[in-house]
């Protein structure tokens, strides 16, 4: 049985070898997976998740190693994926995404945590593997993650960039 125990503001590293569970172990504490035996505890409450979404309205925000961000999409775009803010027209009848909000509350949270992108209408497969890991950390921060899991937060970056961390 394994315990593990996280207080605001600390970074904790798990290490293990391959295929020892630690991806697994993220699934279950985001809600991607349910756990078959043991208890979730977040903020002193006993947890279960029905899915992704349950775990992110608690405050608890994933970067997987892939990042989860749309190739295709602008970095306002990738910062509001799922979640996107929309304009309502006639009693509500209509709706429209409303990228001008979208977009200036991303270059918000970009300055605050002083991250530069070339561009905020660039796509995101143009910007480099730095770059596209910072709009995953940056979407996670605007969210106001409680609890900010990354799963091997390495991957995404190049050889030098590696090394350096």
């Amino acid at each position: 049985m394994m315990s593990v125990s996280i207080s605001p503001g600390e970074v904790v590293g798990l290490v293990g070898d391959n295929g020892a569970g630690k991806s697994t172990l993220i699934k279950m504490v985001s809600g991607v997976y349910q756990p078959d035996g043991g208890e979730i505890y977040f903020a002193g409450k006993n947890v279960t998740f029905a899915g992704p979404r349950e775990a992110r309205d608690l405050g608890i925000e994933t970067i997987y190693q892939d990042l989860a961000l749309a190739e295709n999409l602008d970095v306002g775009s990738n910062i509001f994926l799922g979640r996107e803010i929309k304009t309502r027209y006639v009693g509500g009848m209509f709706q429209t995404l409303d990228r001008r909000k979208m977009r200036d509350e991303s270059a918000t949270v970009l300055k605050r945590l002083e991250i530069e992108v070339p561009s905020l209408t660039q796509q995101i497969r143009n910007l480099s593997g730095g770059q596209r890991q910072a709009v995953a950390i940056a979407r996670s921060i605007y969210w106001n993650a409680r609890l900010m899991i990354m799963d091997e937060p390495t991957a995404a970056l190049g050889l030098a960039s590696s090394v350096k961390c």
